[in-house]
C-alpha cells in the first residue's frame, strides 16, 4: 500500500480481489460540478442494484445520487453526467445500476450503452445479463434477449429496450434514447 500525499489516505493495491479489503480513501470527488437539486432517485437506484446482487462502493452510490438529482419540478437537474475515473475502477458498475434503474424504476423506453470497441459492449451486455438472470423479479420482466452479430440487448414486457453498441461508422445512428 502507498500513502496519498494529497489527502493523506491509504490507497489499496491496484487489483485487490473484490471486497477482500475494506475500502479506504476519499469516497467523494475532489472536484465536483453539479446543478442544484432538491431530491435524488440515486438511493432507489442503489437499492435496486443491491436487490440484484450489485453492491456499490460509497463513491459509486454518490455518483448515482448526484447524477440522478431532481429539480423541484420533478425533472432531472443535470442533462448529462460525467464520471472521470481511471480504467478498471468500477465505472461499469455505475452503468449497470443506472441501466436497471432507467429500465425498471423510470421505465425509459430506450437505454443505449456504447463503447469504443464491440467486445467491451458485449462484456457489459454479459454483466448486466447476469444481474437480470439471477434476479427473478428482473428476469420475469424480459420479453426477449437479442443476440445477433450486429445487435445485443433486451426487450422488456412493458416496451423498454436496452441496446449495446460499439462507436463505429453507422452503429446506433438514427436511434434516439431517453
Amino acid at each position: 500500500m502507498r500513502r496519498s500525499s494529497e489527502q493523506g489516505s491509504v490507497v489499496t493495491p491496484s487489483m485487490p480481489s473484490p471486497r477482500s479489503e475494506p475500502r479506504v480513501g476519499a469516497q467523494r470527488p475532489r472536484i465536483l460540478v453539479a446543478p442544484p437539486s432538491v431530491s435524488s432517485s440515486g438511493p432507489e437506484a442503489v437499492e435496486l442494484a443491491a436487490s440484484a446482487g450489485l453492491h456499490l462502493d460509497p463513491w459509486q452510490a454518490y455518483a448515482l445520487e448526484v447524477g440522478l438529482g431532481e429539480r423541484a419540478d420533478g425533472q432531472w437537474s443535470a442533462f448529462e453526467t460525467a464520471v472521470i475515473v481511471s480504467r478498471q475502477q468500477g465505472k461499469g458498475a455505475i452503468f449497470e445500476a443506472l441501466a436497471l434503474a432507467k429500465l425498471v424504476l423510470f421505465e425509459s423506453q430506450l437505454f443505449i450503452y456504447s463503447s469504443h470497441e464491440f467486445k467491451t459492449s458485449r462484456e457489459a451486455f454479459r454483466r448486466i445479463g447476469a444481474l437480470i438472470d439471477s434476479t427473478p423479479e428482473l428476469s420475469s420482466r424480459v420479453l426477449r434477449t437479442v443476440k445477433n452479430p450486429s445487435e445485443f440487448g433486451y426487450d422488456f414486457r412493458q416496451g423498454q429496450r436496452l441496446r449495446f453498441f460499439a462507436r463505429s461508422g453507422g452503429s446506433g445512428r438514427g436511434w434516439s434514447a431517453d
